[in-house]
């Protein structure tokens, strides 16, 4: 990541730790990638652009340590904190920069990240890194949120979440990232896509994004659903009246090759 976009990225999360709880949108799906990625008791996991660690900590009561580095200190002091509520006490908490991880070569057995390919600034980089800390016969699993296939509406899917978050860069098509694992030296293992239905209010809440903003993006929602073009969201009103929307996550994993 550079140095500017870290900024941005520790702006944005530093005001907003505090909305990274256990409950709705930044916990949901735990339990479907932990099925994808397999943890053992014995290994030694690293969680990449961590943030309050939702995955490194469902991950610790399975493995033998959890490494949880991030750039913004109040998104690892959120985690640590919902650790120890937890009682976990097997997981470490850095801040660091995943473009340049802090250490060894092959130092971990299985090395992940949970939706931060689509906010770093170079996402090559960073999977680069994570699959040289990986040792030989371990796994790195990545997951986000995926694009759209059609362009048009990608763009316009990254338009509105950087409305709502700044620090969101650009949401990688599926291809994009199986082919970030396989250039940074990895062979593709699985990978399992699955819809995620997001209430649009805790989205935008959880996110602290401005009234005057907001009101913009609930307007483009209303817009496709009085036929105008797509989001990339795909907004439905629920039988409450709520807007909900769509993203898919993909879980892809792969060793590093010999």
């Amino acid at each position: 990541m550079t140095g500017t976009h870290n900024d941005l990225i520790r702006a944005q999360f530093g005001v907003r730790a505090a909305t990274f709880t256990d409950a709705g949108f930044a916990a949901r799906g735990s339990d479907w990638i932990l099925e994808r990625l397999a943890p053992a008791a014995d290994e030694q996991v690293l969680d990449v652009a961590a943030g309050a660690a939702h995955l490194g900590r469902a991950l610790a009561s399975r493995v033998n340590h959890v490494s949880a580095l991030d750039p913004t200190p109040a998104m690892l002091e959120q985690g640590q904190r919902l650790a120890a509520a937890g009682g976990l006490r097997n997981l470490t908490f850095t801040v660091g920069d995943a473009a340049g991880l802090p250490y060894l070569d092959g130092q971990f057995d299985l090395v992940v990240c949970r939706l931060a390919l689509h906010r770093v600034a170079d996402p090559a980089t960073m999977v680069r890194e994570m699959v040289r800390v990986t040792r030989q016969g371990g796994r790195i699993g990545l997951v986000d949120m995926i694009a759209e296939a059609d362009r048009a509406s990608a763009e316009e899917a990254d338009r509105l979440e950087r409305l709502r978050d700044p620090s969101h860069n650009r949401t990688l098509p599926l291809a994009e990232v199986q082919g970030l694992l396989v250039a940074a030296g990895a062979a593709l293992a699985s990978t399992a896509l699955r819809d995620e239905d997001l209430d649009l209010e805790d989205w935008l809440a959880r996110s602290r994004t401005p009234d005057r903003v907001s009101a913009q993006i609930r307007a483009r929602f209303e817009e496709e659903l009085a036929g105008g073009s797509a989001t990339g969201l795909r907004p439905v009103r629920g039988a409450d009246g709520a807007l909900r929307f769509t993203h898919t996550w993909a879980v892809v994993t792969g060793s590093p090759r010999g």
